[in-house]
């Protein structure tokens, strides 16, 4: 069961990196895509992991999760910071933005790992591995895009996604030995926090500053449109 989980999110998120890599000659109307994934991702927030932490630990462990998930961000966006350099500030901040996705996507895949492994019905199962296929596809666009633009290769966003893939691996063989919904929700919502606060910081500010507010508003709720659709239809 983990090596199929692992497999199947590593699948969607390399999807979603071919995907981005394939747009990577459009960085000149980055702050389209930017817009687009923003509302991708408070989509995906909206619909699907607030309501399920919510269910699975109630408000209290969420609100805790999601502050202790963007205090993080705090640190690490300190920690991350570079100095400001005429030839390299684009891209290394296109890389700091990748590499704080990469951690939010990773810390998000544990409880979901952990929820296949403590499952016993073949059915949700089934059908959980499915989602988690579909459900990776917009993740691994949104992960890669900044990586794309900063010049990654194709090798990288493979190794990529095997790595951000290993807490769903990590995840089943915790969930077959223990299951916490307390300990279930403060990842989820961790890991909420840390992309909605890397979502507001490092996606929308920029495409705010690239382009007009109410183009920048418009693709957002075009991408917040466009994940709920999507996510109706699994």
């Amino acid at each position: 069961m983990w090596l199929l989980g692992f497999l199947w999110t590593s699948a969607g998120i390399f999807i979603g990196g071919m995907l981005a890599w394939l747009f990577k000659g459009i960085n000149k109307k980055a702050h389209i895509i930017y817009a687009l994934c923003t509302g991708i991702i408070l989509g995906l927030i909206s619909f699907e992991v607030l309501p399920e932490a919510v269910e699975s630990g109630g408000w209290l462990s969420t609100v805790i999760g999601f502050i202790l998930g963007m205090m993080l961000f705090k640190v690490l966006h300190s920690r991350l910071h570079f100095r400001e350099d005429k030839s390299h500030t684009v891209k290394k901040l296109y890389i700091r933005t990748g590499l704080l996705l990469m951690l939010s996507f990773a810390v998000h895949n544990l409880p979901i790992g952990i929820t296949l492994g403590a499952n016993e019905k073949a059915d949700f199962t089934k059908a959980l591995l499915q989602t988690l296929l579909f459900h990776s596809i917009p993740e691994g666009i949104i992960l890669f895009m900044p990586l794309v633009l900063a010049g990654l290769s194709l090798f990288a966003i493979l190794l990529i996604s095997l790595l951000v893939s290993i807490p769903v691996a990590l995840g089943v063989f915790i969930g077959g030995f223990l299951v916490n919904p307390f300990l279930n929700t403060i990842f989820m919502s961790f890991a909420m926090g840390m992309i909605f606060i890397v979502t507001v910081s490092e996606i929308l500010y920029p495409a705010l500053h690239k382009s007009t507010v109410l183009k920048v508003v418009c693709c957002t709720l075009v991408g917040f449109g466009l994940i709920g659709y999507y996510l109706h239809l699994l």
